[in-house]
């Protein structure tokens, strides 16, 4: 099964000076992935059991990306935070790793976009120095995740991240 922190290890492997911005675009391509593999992953965990086998990785499919950074527009401020909890009646302590997370996830999205569909020249963006603050920001994402993962906010984000337009209804 394809890892998360596979993926980052490869994009950190892309990040050669000399190289060429084919490689500088796919790591800024599998930095994203890292981080989108990462929280699908924990997603497909809170909500799917391990038997029968397969059905995390069909949980892991049905999450799409944008609704993923939509869900996590709540996450980006307390005011916003409290509000969305309170609304949803599951009141929680706000997560400055949280807010980082879902921060850089949208970067990271926006970047990858760049990297993977706009081949105009971007007059210097997609340069070493682009994909290595893309890499960083992944792994900041990592580490962030890593402290917050066992929050009450953490286990509202993740659900959030499959229920949140059906939680308007």
């Amino acid at each position: 099964m394809l890892q998360a922190k596979d993926l980052l290890e490869h994009a950190s492997r892309l990040l050669i000076p000399k190289s060429k911005e084919v490689d500088w675009r796919r790591a800024v391509s599998a930095s994203y992935y890292a981080v989108f593999h990462l929280l699908t992953g924990a997603v497909a965990s809170q909500v799917s059991p391990v038997i029968p086998v397969g059905l995390q990785g069909r949980t892991r499919r049905v999450l799409e990306h944008r609704a993923m950074k939509t869900a996590m527009r709540p996450f980006l401020s307390k005011g916003s935070f409290h509000q969305y909890s309170n609304a949803l009646h599951v009141p929680c302590a706000f997560s400055d790793d949280l807010r980082e997370l879902s921060e850089a996830f949208g970067e990271l999205q926006d970047a990858r976009h760049l990297a993977d569909y706009d081949v105009a020249d971007l007059q210097g963006t997609v340069d070493l120095s682009w994909a290595t603050d893309c890499v960083d920001k992944a792994r900041r994402v990592f580490a962030a995740w890593d402290r917050a993962k066992s929050s009450e906010a953490a286990t509202l984000f993740l659900a959030a991240m499959i229920f949140d337009a059906k939680w308007a209804k």
